[in-house]
């Protein structure tokens, strides 16, 4: 999960030095990539602090010098998905087609749990319904953000084509895109070419809407 590491950084206070800020910051990377590994084989609730620490030869005490408690590492990790997300979705913003733009959101999206430990991870981020409200919160802000760019698309998509999509609800358009797109890790047979199921879920998903709409 090294491609995620660019996502997890905290500034470096006055009174540490660089050294010392590194490896803390090393450690805390290393504690949020075991935690999505664990999350991941065992789930959320069967996963302790103590299971993580082991892992990684630290105790619990020491896990908290950098989290106040798994609740937050569940965060941390949830985080670190999103700003990936959202990285990857300003990357596609200045494709003209809205259609084009649609199934590039879509392909980038699904192929992002074929990132290392991303199909195994995928379970942490189910974890949402345990979340004390103050982090819940922040994750549905994060949601919403990565949101915002597909509703942007389909409104593109109207004014392009004002035949289209007349009579679809943009919510439910984007549920069904989402709750597709999610669900590929739970059935993809470990074997099949990532990129390929990626576009023919898409195809499917795009072309549907452009049938229903017709």
């Amino acid at each position: 999960m090294e491609f995620l590491y660019e996502y997890i950084y905290d500034e470096k206070p006055e009174n540490v030095s660089e050294k010392v800020h590194q490896n803390r910051m090393n450690q805390k990377k290393e504690i949020i990539k075991t935690a999505f590994r664990l999350f991941g084989q065992k789930g959320y609730y069967k996963t302790t602090l103590e299971d993580i620490g082991h892992e990684i030869g630290i105790t619990r005490a020491a896990l908290y010098r950098y989290f106040s408690s798994k609740d937050e590492l569940l965060f941390q990790c949830h985080k670190v998905v999103y700003e990936f997300a959202l990285n990857n979705l300003k990357q596609l913003q200045d494709i003209q087609s809205p259609s084009e733009r649609m199934t590039k959101m879509l392909e980038s999206h699904i192929l992002s749990y074929f990132h290392e430990d991303f199909p195994l991870s995928y379970p942490t981020l189910l974890s949402l319904s345990s979340f004390p409200e103050v982090y819940k919160n922040q994750v549905k802000e994060y949601r919403k953000m990565v949101e915002e760019p597909y509703f942007k698309c389909l409104k593109d998509w109207r004014c392009a084509s004002p035949d289209q999509l007349k009579d679809m609800d943009d919510r439910i358009i984007i549920n069904t895109f989402f709750n597709a797109a999610n669900s590929v890790p739970r059935w993809w047979d470990g074997k099949s070419d990532p990129t390929k199921i990626a576009k023919n879920v898409v195809a499917i998903l795009v072309d549907g809407i452009k049938h229903v709409s017709s």
